[in-house]
């Protein structure tokens, strides 16, 4: 039997932008572990907002929830590096995975760490200084007091590795899986939710929070050549505001068609899946990024989708997807009109995409961290 500490005080549950993909990751994974038949004793830590589990566990599990507001990022950081080392000794723990880049340095116990990505090394000018110049260190130091690195995909594990010099032996590709919720819903099931929502007609999706790398700007302005060459619908871009959103908001001024193109913000979660369903097609032109959610989750919706080719996003999206050079306006236009122009081309692209999604399973992500737990405390 072992003490596993789960560190997911990154998991919210609030209407914004902050429960997103690492919340998400946070989310499915526990729910995962916890669903696995195993004699270990689960301690989860959470922040303050969090007074329970969003889901009913499937064992016993000690929940430690924060007393300091470590919602709010700043204080999670010092909550991780001042008090997390104390709770954990007390605790006893035999081994700790942190799931956002960073562990407790000065806890006494064996750890584990997911890297998402290492977009603040990769693309420098798309982070804050502050944030780029704490990520950059405490995540450098994280791998190497680590026992196993997790990451989410092979360009992650090949960024690891290059950009901060881990054997590759150390490093270890956990897929997320995908959330059953995203699945292809019935024409009646997307009929009802169009009327609710007042959507009368075809329209391209943007899943993802408003931040530089994500390349909206390029987004809003192939979407307005889309326009001129013939198209009749509308474009969503769906997600909460993150930071340096000026160029966003620069493009969406000077954009001729905006009259056409809908902020929505932070989606709901229980909403989210039927605007893929509804979406004719759903563009994510990320210029970086440690696994690209929304692909998967348009994908296993049966939603075409046109991304980017880019770090990790052709390696999930396989063959299923359109893949363009993210911030070059005239080819990323070219294939959103050469998708939305052919349906035959649409149910071509679901039907690969349903059958890529498939490869992403939580309860194989769970199987595999339970074994990495266990070689980080094998003393050999």
């Amino acid at each position: 039997m072992a003490r596993i500490g789960l560190n997911a005080l990154v998991l919210r549950t609030d209407a914004s932008y902050r429960n997103a993909g690492p919340s998400r990751y946070a989310t499915n994974l526990v729910q995962a572990l916890l669903a696995q038949p195993s004699a270990n004793q689960f301690t989860i830590f959470l922040n303050e907002q969090e007074r329970s589990l969003p889901f009913e566990p499937a064992q016993p599990v000690r929940i430690l929830r924060t007393k300091a507001p470590t919602s709010r990022t700043s204080i999670r950081v010092l909550w991780e590096h001042l008090l997390a080392p104390w709770h954990i000794g007390a605790a006893r723990l035999d081994v700790v995975h942190s799931m956002l880049n960073v562990v407790p340095l000065a806890a006494p116990t064996h750890h584990v760490v997911t890297v998402h990505d290492l977009s603040f090394i990769r693309t420098p000018g798309t982070h804050p200084a502050h944030r780029r110049w704490y990520l950059t260190v405490a995540t450098w130091l994280s791998a190497r007091r680590a026992r196993a690195v997790l990451a989410d995909s092979y360009a992650t594990k090949d960024d690891v590795v290059e950009l901060l010099g881990i054997n590759s032996k150390r490093v270890h590709v956990v897929y997320p899986g995908r959330e059953a919720a995203f699945r292809p819903r019935t024409e009646a099931e997307v009929e009802t939710f169009k009327r609710t929502n007042g959507l009368d007609g075809p329209f391209v999706l943007f899943v993802g929070t408003m931040e530089p790398r994500k390349n909206v700007d390029v987004l809003v302005r192939a979407f307005d050549v889309v326009v001129r060459d013939g198209f009749h619908g509308d474009l969503v871009l769906a997600g909460g505001s993150g930071w340096a959103t000026e160029t966003i908001d620069a493009a969406l001024a000077e954009s001729p068609t905006r009259n056409r193109i809908h902020r929505i913000g932070y989606v709901k979660q229980e909403d989210l899946p039927y605007w893929y369903c509804a979406a004719d097609l759903v563009v994510y032109p990320s210029s970086y990024e440690g696994f690209g959610i929304p692909v998967l989750e348009a994908m296993a919706s049966g939603t075409p989708v046109i991304t980017s080719n880019r770090s990790s996003l052709p390696e999930v999206a396989g063959n299923a997807a359109l893949t363009v050079d993210p911030r070059d306006i005239q080819q990323l236009a070219a294939a959103m009109s050469a998708v939305l122009a052919s349906p035959e081309r649409r149910t071509q692209m679901s039907e690969r995409g349903l059958v890529q999604a498939r490869k992403f399973d939580w309860r194989v992500a769970a199987e595999q961290c339970l074994s990495l737990y266990r070689r980080a405390l094998d003393p050999s």
